[in-house]
């Protein structure tokens, strides 16, 4: 992301400190002197009378424009007026490694969104132009807090799309493939995204929590219209690529996901309106511990749950870390034989105690972590936590079937790295379960020793 990040950042600098340049803020006549891009966008937010204050979250007010034949004409508003106020935020500053000494930097995203409203929107547009021209990037979809953004990919017949928080415009919500720039949708709705590549997220892990409920429960897929279909529950949709993954291989699925803006996204410019998902905007706490559904229909009990939430700081929130959670709003949904999928994001000591409050909650089932393939080279604090259910059998049956599943339907990208993993973790899942219980105990005597 940091590749991307960068040419976006100095283009936005460029942009402004060019803006300073322009006759709109110098008087006529007037030689320009250089002078810190902070200065010249504060220029340019006292020079322009006009407000631009006025408007909703889609961009849909307007500035005037000469077109070549000199003729008024309206122009919407810049669609990466909040990505730029991201780039340009202190907090995003200090989060990103520059050279440039001359970079417009705010407090914060909601001051850096503020003045930039006020600005010259020729200001905003030189930098989409620019962005285009220099990197085959284009803003296809914005709100003030979202963006959705198509790169293409020079010499291949191919682009990229990807759904960025503008606050946090450094992290890559989701992102996919697609024929070309502006297209409606992915390229392959429903396939698993890549573990390396432009597009790659070890994420797609996720996707295992489907043939390990298959393998350990020892049941084959129903059809795709039998009233049995397992029923999917993902916490976290972002631009539903995974439950896209889960629809396709045949799963009833239903996606939560907190932010209205990002709900929107994934129905207008990621598939998720036509992979066939139950997309509700909503918060997965409050989800799980109501009695019904969108529709107001019985829920009943979840074959598979898939955690893919962050609060900022830890994954999962922490708010999904406490033991109340997983008693009050997690196990009376789940079926008994139930498989659970948790993105994770801790050092060790943090994923122990993780693995404590739901294996104290969910006694019936195992808990156990995946490790990331090393193709994918993330960090050693990625982990994927799978919690399954209690077996009498040898795992060599399990793992076989695991493996013969995996050869029927593409649920992950380089199914055989995950499988090697899967396999490992499986086999040493229950010394590492009295091996963490040892480290936790050995921690909490040290502690109370103090």
């Amino acid at each position: 992301m940091s590749a991307l990040v960068r040419p976006f950042r100095s283009i936005a600098s460029r942009a402004l400190l060019r803006a300073g340049e322009s006759s709109c803020f110098r008087s006529a006549g007037s030689r320009h002197n250089p002078r810190s891009v902070t200065a010249t966008v504060g220029c340019a937010y006292c020079s322009s009378k006009r407000d631009f204050s006025s408007h909703d979250d889609s961009f849909q007010s307007s500035s005037r424009q000469t077109d070549d034949n000199g003729a008024k004409r309206l122009r919407s508003r810049p669609l990466s007026l909040g990505y730029v106020a991201g780039l340009q935020s202190h907090s995003t500053a200090a989060a990103t490694s520059h050279e440039d000494d001359e970079e417009v930097t705010w407090s914060s995203f909601d001051e850096a969104y503020e003045i930039l409203e006020q600005i010259d929107p020729e200001v905003i547009y030189e930098f989409e132009e620019n962005l285009w021209d220099e990197d085959n990037m284009k803003f296809i979809h914005s709100t003030r807090d979202i963006s959705v953004i198509d790169m293409e990919i020079t010499g291949e017949d191919k682009a990229i799309r990807s759904l960025v928080f503008n606050a946090r415009p450094k992290l890559i919500q989701s992102s996919i493939e697609i024929d070309h720039v502006g297209a409606i949708g992915p390229r392959m709705l429903g396939d698993p995204p890549p573990l390396i590549g432009l597009t790659a997220t070890h994420l797609g892990g996720l996707a295992l929590a489907v043939p390990l409920w298959l393998a350990i429960n020892n049941k084959a897929f129903p059809a795709e219209d039998a009233p049995d279909r397992p029923r999917a529950v993902v916490i976290g949709a972002g631009g539903c690529t995974i439950p896209a993954v889960l629809a396709k291989a045949g799963c009833d699925v239903t996606a939560i996901e907190p932010h209205l803006d990002v709900c929107d996204a994934a129905k207008q410019h990621f598939g998720a309106e036509d992979a066939g998902i139950e997309l509700i905007a909503g918060y997965g706490e409050e989800y799980l511990s109501g009695d019904y559904d969108s529709k107001g229909a019985d829920r009943g009990a979840f074959d598979l749950l898939i955690i893919d939430a962050e609060d900022g700081k830890s994954a999962p929130p922490r708010s999904m870390q406490e033991e109340t959670f997983w008693t009050g709003s997690v196990l009376p949904r789940l079926s008994s034989n139930a498989v659970v999928a948790i993105n994770v994001i801790a050092d060790q000591n943090e994923r122990i105690e993780l693995s404590r409050i739901v294996d104290k909650a969910l006694q019936s089932h195992d808990v156990w972590c995946c490790e990331v393939p090393d193709i994918a080279n993330v960090s050693d604090r990625h982990c994927i936590m799978f919690v399954t259910p209690q077996t009498t059998e040898e795992d060599d049956g399990i793992v076989k079937r695991f493996k013969a599943e995996l050869d029927t339907f593409a649920y992950v990208d380089m199914p055989e790295e995950w499988s090697s993993e899967i396999e490992q973790a499986r086999t040493f899942r229950y010394y590492t379960s009295y091996f963490d219980s040892c480290t936790y105990n050995n921690k909490e005597e040290e502690e109370g020793s103090k």
